[in-house]
Formats: C-alpha cells, structure tokens, sequence
C-alpha cells in the first residue's frame, strides 16, 4: 500500500521579511517624493517685483483650490506654462472649509499683455519674510505656513495678509509675507 505523506507544515512567519522590506520602502520612498521630508526655512530679505494676471475669488479653502484647477483652459496658449500664484487677502476659520477672500491667477513678465477677462495686479519690491520648500503644493504649503507661524511666534509677530504664494516650476513653493505693516494695508 502506497504510504500517504503529509505536507510539511509551513511557519506562517518565514517570508514575511521580504514583502514588509519592499512596502515600507514604498511608503518611504513616495512620501520623499512627495517631499514630506523637505524642510522649509523662513528667511528675511528684501523681496522683487512680481507682475500677475488673476480673477478675485470668495468661497472656502476647497473651492477655491477647485477654482485654481478651472483656470489655466481660460489661459492663451503662450501663459499656460507660467507659476500659478495665489494672493490671500483675508482668511477666517481653519481646515478645508475656511473662508478666504483671495486673487487666483499667474506670474507674468512686466509686458506680457493683459488677457481678456483677467485683471492685472503687482506684487512690490519689499522686506518680506520668505519661505521656500520643494514639495508636492499640498505638503509644501502646509510646511511653509507652519514655519512661518513658527518663525512669527519666535517674534512675536502673528501671520498678516496678504500673503503671496507662488506654485511652480515643478515642485517648488514659495510664500511671501510683508514684513511692513503699513505696506501689507495697502
């Protein structure tokens, strides 16, 4: 008679390394792409001119970042490739759902020609605090705007508006804060 062998019995626990290995270094590896562990650093400098075209906007947080995505198909062709900025005028509430009373638009050079149905505005040469990171907008601009609560606290001075953000090539952020009271009024 045939003998009946039994499978071996196999430990639940050996091969696990290998796939945990692999996931964390997938987790790792698009949080850095993302740029989570980018730093941002606030700097005091004196600041140049930026020329930008824009459209007011008034809604939340979320729609208006809705409202950033709609706007680069109203864009002539020569622009669309331009840093989006976005100028927050006044800000109440916090999270997604916080009003914001801001200009939406982008960077142009000082003779680039209006387009129709775009309002044209001027960032001034000024003493700004700065804050550069190299991340995904989402994570940068939450680094940013905590560092530069950070730096703020440090001396005893609260965020102010406006303050100017500026979103591209790539990664790349930049936020601006006045550093002039009776300039940021105006």
């Amino acid at each position: 008679m045939a003998e009946i062998r039994e499978a071996p019995k196999r430990d639940w626990r050996r091969g696990w390394t290998g796939p945990l290995v692999v996931f964390v270094l997938l987790v790792l590896g698009t949080l850095w792409w993302l740029g989570v562990f980018h730093s941002a650093q606030v700097l005091e400098e004196t600041g140049s001119v930026h020329a930008y075209i824009y459209q007011n906007f008034q809604g939340t947080y979320r729609q208006m970042v809705k409202a950033r995505g709609k706007l680069s198909p109203q864009l002539p062709a020569d622009l669309r490739g331009h840093p989006e900025i976005t100028m927050m005028e006044n800000e109440s509430g916090s999270g997604g759902d916080a009003m914001v009373k801001a200009r939406i638009g982008y960077l142009v050079n000082a003779g680039d020609a209006t387009p129709p149905g775009w309002l044209r505005g001027d960032w001034p040469a000024q003493r700004v605090a700065k804050v550069e990171v190299n991340a995904n907008a989402a994570i940068a601009s939450w680094k940013a705007y905590s560092a530069l609560d950070d730096w703020g606290k440090a001396r005893g001075m609260p965020l102010h508006y406006p303050l100017f953000e500026m979103m591209g090539p790539g990664n790349r952020y930049v936020l601006l804060m006045p550093l002039d009271k009776s300039l940021a009024s105006s």
